[in-house]
């Protein structure tokens, strides 16, 4: 043990955390915050007992110690907790932007407490993400320590826990425990409306580091004072990004030092000279891509032993975190990384980008139980990286929501969100759905009050035994599959049925992202089987394009529910299943798939109404000697390939051939589209027929051809 008793550093804690023990406390507690450094300066003087060696632990808590700067009155408040103060709060929230300095301050904090002989109990967030009993287990140290002090880090990752902290784990905790929470959510309002609690919780909104501040810690960091300002200017008083720059800022000079991409290069040269080999490079890159990094992802571009190895290097880094799900790097150095890549080496970046898309996919479709929604989490976050997902949707700060299934006595709360949302009738239609399918409803509830707020409905229904006539919003489902032949034993369709509040096509909103989240998750849990997938959605006209980009196309509107111009949207497992449905969707980088507008000119082949099929007919003539768009033609899906449709397509025209009425129907479409790319004028001048008998021939032969392939595919033969 160490003797600090009588130690310089003693002395000066005790200044601030026990007045009682020495006088003129504020006098004292100003030097020290005036001179800034007194206590940094009395540890490191601490005497240790000849029985006890430092360790690496106490060289790490000194050079932590000698880099932090400010937060001034966060650690006066804290002191006054610990001392007991009768105004003082016993729980602090700390909240604030991601590395604005959360988990530096915790930890200043927690060795304060250490050094005044406190018992630190330390839970991170988002290791025990929603669990009571994970969040109890890691506490466990303040039920019998002597003046614990539970730190809790990260919070923001389990901030659905926030209700049950407030009325159920903390009145259990002894009364002399000192709680300190940081995430990057402010506490929620029934913390200071409980007059229980309210005297003892005070929130610490962390701001950025003060001007004074900001010098010290570059002062600290060797920037010349000539720079202090270029790189404040950058960083705006934001600790981690101060710290990144100081990295580039101590060797450049004041003429050179900027914010500009040139300097971004520069300051992320200093932390990639530092990468060992290629092998770690491709590691920082997958990294700064994706949510979360794991061995098999870095065994894309690496063999076993060094993505191992990798693996293990990046978990040092001082800005990555490891999670339950992988490694994370911070939010900003993850940004800043992930442009650099994209603006060093456009290529490999959309390389790397594509296999981890793929990578991601072929592990959602094998994933299965608990792990589905994590999978479908991981990569879905991939379509951060292009703008047609992004286009017209406002973003708002996302509020917590804590999703849980329905359970009955929640039906008139929810009856009362789908009557303030879309009124009486559909109300009635969610409630006919609850009396017969409970289980298909899951709930969305207010991290602050636990009060349902949201709710999402996902119908799986196997026709025969299902009524679908009974909710007017299925009859365009019963339609789509009669025409389509119908379900087989032991299938079934996915309806996303109700989505409430009703999403918007302008409007990004935390519930309309939970649902889109849970039709990617009931898609994939319940993929075995599942014949169609059908969303019935408002204002479909609007969001058509939006989802035609994840292969859902607008099959019918439903005028029987009124008001709001509502539609039903289709994606066809049969046609396109799940490993060709996630390289269609594919977030492409810089835009959307070369020579797929054609394709996503149309609805689904099984959809089509003749006229489409038969424009979709015109086109691929029109495209037959550009293979790649000719491959992206949605007939593509009716037959095996591209060249099986060229075979059908080759035997339609032929067939014409055969009948004198039609011969030069024939002519014309093989001089025009079939032989060589050529004008309608040359085609004519090389036929030796006039401009406009020839014209004639062609329309004739063009629809003759379109409706043997229409015949053809709907199982009648030639007409």
């Amino acid at each position: 043990m160490v003797d600090r008793r009588g130690s310089a550093a003693h002395d000066a804690i005790v200044s601030i955390a026990m007045p009682w023990a020495c006088s003129s406390v504020d006098e004292q507690w100003d030097r020290a915050a005036v001179e800034g450094q007194r206590v940094n300066d009395a540890v490191r003087k601490l005497p240790v007992r000849r029985a006890r060696r430092r360790s690496m632990a106490d060289r790490v808590r000194l050079l932590r110690h000698q880099g932090f700067v400010g937060r001034v009155a966060q650690r006066r408040l804290f002191a006054s907790a610990l001392r007991g103060d009768p105004d003082a709060p016993r729980v602090l929230f700390v909240h604030g932007p991601g590395g604005i300095g959360k988990s530096a301050l915790l930890r200043r904090l927690a060795d304060d407490a250490e050094d005044l002989g406190h018992t630190v109990a330390w839970v991170s967030g988002e290791y025990v993400l929603a669990s009571t009993t994970a969040f109890t287990e890691e506490a466990a140290p303040v039920e019998t320590a002597d003046r614990p002090v539970l730190v809790v880090d990260g919070f923001e990752h389990c901030q659905v826990l926030e209700t049950w902290l407030r009325e159920h784990f903390l009145p259990t905790v002894p009364e002399d425990t000192v709680v300190v929470v940081a995430g990057r959510r402010k506490p929620e309002p029934n913390w200071t409306l409980d007059p229980g609690w309210r005297q003892l919780v005070r929130a610490i909104s962390l701001e950025p580091l003060t001007p004074d501040e900001v010098a010290d810690l570059l002062d600290e960091r060797g920037v010349p004072g000539s720079l202090h300002s270029a790189v404040n200017g950058f960083a705006g008083g934001h600790p981690l990004a101060l710290c990144l720059a100081a990295e580039t800022a101590t060797s450049l000079d004041d003429a050179t030092w900027a914010p500009s991409p040139d300097v971004i290069e520069t300051l992320l040269a200093r932390l990639i000279d530092r990468v060992p080999s290629p092998a770690h490079e491709y590691g920082l890159r997958v990294c700064a891509h994706v949510r979360h990094v794991t061995v098999d992802l870095l065994r894309t571009g690496l063999g076993e032993d060094d993505a191992v190895a990798v693996f293990d290097w990046l978990g040092g880094l001082p800005y990555v975190e490891p999670g339950p799900h992988g490694l994370a790097a911070h939010e900003l150095v993850r940004d800043v990384l992930d442009s650099s890549f994209k603006w060093r080496d456009p290529a490999a970046y959309s390389a790397l980008h594509a296999r981890m898309w793929q990578h991601l996919g072929e592990r959602a479709q094998n994933a299965s139980g608990d792990a589905v929604p994590v999978a479908s989490s991981e990569i879905t976050y991939l379509f951060r990286y292009t703008d047609y997902v992004r286009e017209d949707i406002v973003d708002v700060e996302p509020e917590a929501l804590f999703e849980r299934e329905y359970a009955p006595a929640e039906r008139e709360d929810l009856l009362r969100l789908a009557r303030e949302d879309q009124g009486d009738e559909y109300a009635a239609r969610v409630a006919y759905w609850l009396d017969r399918r409970p289980e298909a409803f899951q709930v969305y509830c207010r991290a602050a009050d636990m009060v349902p707020v949201s709710f999402f409905a996902w119908l799986r229904l196997r026709p025969g035994s299902d009524d679908l006539t009974a909710d007017p919003a299925l009859a365009p489902v019963k339609e789509y599959l009669d025409r389509t032949g119908g379900v087989n034993t032991g299938e079934h369709v996915g309806v996303a049925r109700f989505l409430v509040p009703a999403p918007s096509t302008t409007r990004y909103t935390t519930a309309a992202n939970a649902h889109s989240s849970r039709i990617s998750t009931e898609q994939l849990r319940y993929r075995d089987g599942l014949v169609a997938s059908f969303l019935v959605l408002p204002d479909a006209e609007g969001f058509a394009p939006k989802l035609e980009w994840f292969d859902y196309r607008l099959y019918d509107s439903i005028p029987a529910l009124g008001d709001g111009n509502w539609g039903v949207f289709v994606h066809d497992w049969r046609e396109i299943p799940l490993p060709a449905h996630l390289e269609r969707i594919m977030p492409r980088i810089g835009g959307a798939v070369p020579g797929a507008e054609a394709a996503r000119a149309f609805p689904s082949p099984v959809a089509m109404t003749q006229e489409q099929h038969f424009e979709a007919v015109k086109q691929l003539l029109r495209d037959w000697h550009d293979e790649e768009v000719f491959a992206a033609n949605p007939l593509v899906r009716v037959h095996r390939d591209a060249a099986a449709l060229r075979e059908a397509v080759l035997k339609a025209v032929e067939e014409l051939a055969g009948d004198p009425r039609r011969v030069n129907h024939h002519r014309a479409l093989r001089a025009t589209y079939l032989e060589r790319a050529t004008t309608q004028e040359a085609a004519a001048a090389r036929l030796g027929m006039p401009f406009g008998t020839y014209r004639r021939h062609l329309r004739s032969g063009t629809r003759e051809v379109c409706a043997i392939l229409w015949a053809a595919r709907e199982g009648r033969g030639s007409p």
